[in-house]
């Protein structure tokens, strides 16, 4: 079971407040006929958020707004921090349908380096600078999808995958601006990029060949590495439907859409160490549309009970190939068969505000 530990400073006003959370987390492989495995995103990126299934979209009142719904940052005030990791561990099996088994782990107990965000809002009117209305500017980093997959050396899947990794980062500079009191909008760049930060800084592949191939020559253990930079963009919306008698939300709505970005991998070929040729292929990251609603049916000095429904599209099914080129010009065809995806989170609060 993974631990979610976050730190949140509130700078202005000034105050500190750290949450340990125990969550729950999955890590999704699929291993078609070649050599792939469909990378699932981490929802994880706040503890609030977490121990509310994600369902976080129609309320994004805390820093991990950055990832959630950035229009939600204007309901942030002075300057906000938050830091967390996600310790994520466990085993993953597999059964096919003739009966063949296989026991998949984190690359050990736990994957590490653990996957960590990082959120740094900044309302600009509460320091002092009103000539650009009610904007709030914040940058996140974040890893947004998964970390590290280990599987047997001599399993069923040795001929395609023993070994996979992506510590890809995404940062995230980012406008939100309140249009009206129950409108806000918000506008940010997805920057998605790799560091020796984290693990070896690339993306990884590894698998067993024990005949000799034309592709990837004698027998033995086979990597396959790359690394890119690219950018995408977000857009979000968070409207106000209704507030109660003290002017707090009582029935939020929220759309968030982040556009699809393409990374072109190049990095090496190595046969047991060796390096063979260099070699290039594409990955592209789908886009995603959030669209999501908060109701709060009790709300007052005393108590908060928030419900929310999200729902994800994940455009899975622009990833079409992930065939491999070699320098001299030949190519690896890698076809993929993957189709886009629709999650539903659910997920509620109820804040104790004053104690009796």
């Amino acid at each position: 079971m993974p631990d979610l530990i976050e730190r949140r400073d509130h700078l202005v006003p000034r105050s500190l407040r750290i949450v340990l959370l125990l969550g729950t987390a999955s890590l999704l492989l699929c291993a078609p006929d070649h050599a792939t495995a469909q990378v699932p995103r981490i929802q994880g990126q706040g503890t609030a958020a977490s121990g509310q299934g994600s369902a976080f979209a129609a309320q994004a009142d805390d820093p991990s707004a950055l990832h959630y719904n950035p229009a939600g940052m204007t309901q942030l005030r002075g300057v906000q921090f938050m830091f967390g990791g996600l310790l994520s561990g466990g085993t993953t099996n597999f059964t096919s349908p003739t009966g063949v088994t296989a026991t998949g782990d984190r690359n050990g107990s736990v994957a590490w380096p653990p996957p960590t965000h990082l959120y740094l809002t900044a309302n600009l009117k509460d320091l002092g600078i009103t000539a650009l209305g009610d904007l709030t500017a914040g940058i996140g980093v974040n890893v947004p999808f998964g970390s590290i997959t280990r599987w047997p050396d001599n399993g069923p899947f040795r001929n395609n995958v023993t070994f996979t990794t992506l510590p890809l980062l995404d940062i995230k500079p980012t406008l939100a601006y309140k249009l009206t009191n129950d409108v806000s909008i918000g506008l940010g760049a997805d920057i998605y990029t790799f560091s020796g930060a984290f693990g070896e800084g690339q993306f990884e592949q590894q698998f067993i060949k024990s005949v000799t191939n034309p592709a990837f020559g004698q027998p033995g253990k086979i990597e396959l590495n790359g690394k890119d930079t690219a950018a995408g963009f977000n857009a979000s919306l968070l409207y106000t439907a209704l507030r109660n008698a003290d002017g707090k939300p009582i029935a939020n709505i929220g759309i968030v859409y982040r556009s699809q970005a393409t990374l072109h991998l190049t990095g090496v070929l190595l046969n047991n160490g060796v390096k063979m040729t260099d070699t290039s292929t594409t990955l592209v990251l789908p886009q995603v549309i959030t669209g999501a609603i908060a109701i709060w049916p009790v709300r007052n000095a005393e108590r908060e009970w928030k419900l929310e429904l999200d729902v994800d599209y994940v455009g899975w099914k622009s990833v079409r190939n992930a065939d491999i080129h070699y320098a001299n010009g030949t190519t690896i065809p890698q076809p993929l068969n993957w189709t886009s995806t629709y999650a539903t989170m659910v997920g509620t609060e109820y804040r104790w505000l004053k104690l009796e």
